[in-house]
């Protein structure tokens, strides 16, 4: 039986060795998995590798529910699948076990609250546009050179990681899937 730490941002200016060094000094014995990628779904590259090698018995924890998503019907599908595998799930600023039915009734809770987060927030992102747009402040976002994405599909097919090529070339790793999938 092992125990994960799994600390989870969204974009290159954050940290997660914050998130990371908080669940260490509660679980020392932790193995710590960090990640930079969008909370929107839960197909993520090191998330998906923990969840793949995760066994019955192991213990997964997060600092808050939107650490493992931004959606809550993936979110509590994943949570259904570590109860189904006999993996432990807790959210430590909840201090419980979600695989609990008190605990599984305050995360499903929860997880509907950070959906909503992040739908409010998407609120005030297109109201500022929008006004940026009107005061001919905004231009939106400039997309990458196709020669950059051409390097980067160059360099994954010459057996780099996809980690270690949005980091040589300075982009974040979900706007390099995005591009990749175009």
């Amino acid at each position: 039986m092992a125990t994960y730490l799994y600390a989870r941002v969204s974009t290159d200016d954050q940290d997660p060795e914050a998130q990371a060094a908080f669940l260490a000094a509660k679980y020392p014995d932790g193995l710590i998995v960090e990640e930079r990628f969008t909370g929107t779904t839960t197909d993520r590259p090191k998330f998906g590798r923990l969840l793949a090698d995760l066994k019955a018995g192991d213990q997964l924890i997060v600092r808050e529910v939107s650490r493992l998503g931004r959606n809550s019907l993936e979110v509590l599908a994943l949570a259904q699948d570590l109860k189904n595998r006999n993996i432990q799930l807790t959210i430590d600023n909840l201090g419980m076990d979600i695989t609990t039915p008190m605990g599984e009734m305050v995360f499903t809770i929860m997880a509907g609250m950070a959906k909503m987060e992040r739908e409010l927030m998407l609120e005030r992102q297109r109201i500022g546009i929008e006004k940026a747009k009107q005061e001919g402040k905004y231009t939106g976002r400039k997309a990458l050179d196709p020669k950059v994405i051409a390097h980067a599909k160059g360099l994954i097919a010459q057996g780099m990681s996809k980690a270690d090529v949005a980091a040589q070339l300075r982009i974040g790793q979900s706007t390099l899937y995005k591009y990749l999938a175009l």
